[in-house]
């Protein structure tokens, strides 16, 4: 009797044990997992159509239908400066925002916000996510999530109603829509008035001329209509909006390894370059619309460049400094930074 007994506990043990090793995801096929994905783009963003939507339905057939997931655009769950923490605290398993709407949080990221740096969105994606794999710094400003894809919109560039801005000259005065802190810097150095403004509200500002020109990327030219209104657009790559994708540190855990390998090979690099890419060709869409429409291009390179580069010389390295201030490899990170401009580029 005592031997039967013996042996059914170690069953009963050995059959919780392994009810336990599923569950916390640290070996095994894995259990069943819901993840909710949460960002603020419209629902027919290609962020959403493409990107997340083949990471879910990849992962769903992968795992026969352990791991589904349900999707939550357009700020459903939270405002966009919510995602990030809505991710640390597990009410989104899966978020995704811009880094400049939590300012001061991630500061290292906000190189890629000076100018000069990413020329394509793709570009400067490659740059954010190798910088981020290289520096220690800027793993630890991430160190409350599991960070699945980083990546940039497409450079920010100068449109205007009534102004062809063709050097600083030209902004002088001149009330400007900043996307960002390092931005209205930019701007002021440049002798205009940053005018912080969301999006949303740019086409109305211009056309009414609550603004004069708006700092903002092409694919704004397409996704916001801004291509009816544009009758300039100045394109010298003044900044870069930098995005996150991050995944709770409980959810993923909770993962199998395998699950856990099989999410790896879905995000990463290659998923930063595309959603990159995307923004790529929305701005290629906006700029054919814009000039179909009768926009004129200005495009600055080699002498008609280095003016403004002479004007805004100071803003890079005030950004290094105020880097170092905080304890930070500013300079390290910058000289890294160009480093990788020549390196991944196409």
């Amino acid at each position: 009797m005592k031997r039967l007994f013996v042996v059914v506990t170690s069953l009963l043990l050995a059959t919780m044990l392994s009810a336990c090793v599923e569950s916390n995801g640290s070996s095994g096929e894995g259990g069943e997992h819901d993840l909710v994905i949460s960002h603020f783009l419209p629902g027919q963003h290609p962020i959403q159509t493409q990107v997340f939507e083949d990471i879910g339905s990849s992962l769903n057939e992968e795992t026969d239908g352990r791991i589904t997931y349900e999707l939550y655009p357009a700020n459903a769950l939270g405002d966009a400066g919510s995602q990030y923490d809505m991710a640390v605290t597990g009410e989104a398993d899966i978020a995704l925002s811009v880094y400049g709407y939590t300012p001061g949080r991630f500061p290292s990221v906000s190189v890629l916000e000076l100018p000069f740096l990413a020329e394509t969105a793709e570009h400067g994606s490659k740059i954010l996510w190798n910088l981020y794999n290289e520096f220690p710094e800027i793993q630890e400003e991430h160190d409350e999530t599991e960070p699945l894809f980083l990546f940039t919109a497409d450079p920010a560039q100068l449109i205007s109603i009534n102004h062809k801005i063709e050097s600083p000259e030209d902004l002088k005065g001149l009330r400007v829509r900043s996307p960002s802190p390092l931005a209205n810097k930019i701007i002021e150095s440049l002798g205009a008035v940053p005018v912080s403004m969301p999006m949303g509200d740019v086409y109305e500002a211009l056309e009414r001329g609550t603004v004069d020109v708006a700092m903002v990327p092409l694919e704004a030219l397409y996704n916001y209509s801004f291509h009816e209104i544009a009758k300039y657009v100045t394109v010298g790559h003044f900044s870069a909006t930098p995005f996150f994708s991050v995944m709770n540190k409980e959810t993923y855990s909770s993962l199998s390894d395998g699950d856990q390998e099989l999410l790896k090979d879905l995000v990463g690099e290659d998923r930063s370059a595309e959603s990159g890419s995307i923004f790529d060709a929305d701005g290629k869409k906006g700029e054919e619309l814009a000039k179909e429409n009768g926009a004129e291009f200005i495009e600055l390179s080699g002498e008609s460049l280095d003016p403004w580069k002479d004007a805004l010389k100071d803003v890079t390295q005030g950004w290094i400094e105020e880097m170092e201030e905080q304890g930070l490899p500013g300079q390290e990170i910058y000289e890294r930074a160009m480093e990788l401009k020549e390196e991944v580029r196409e």
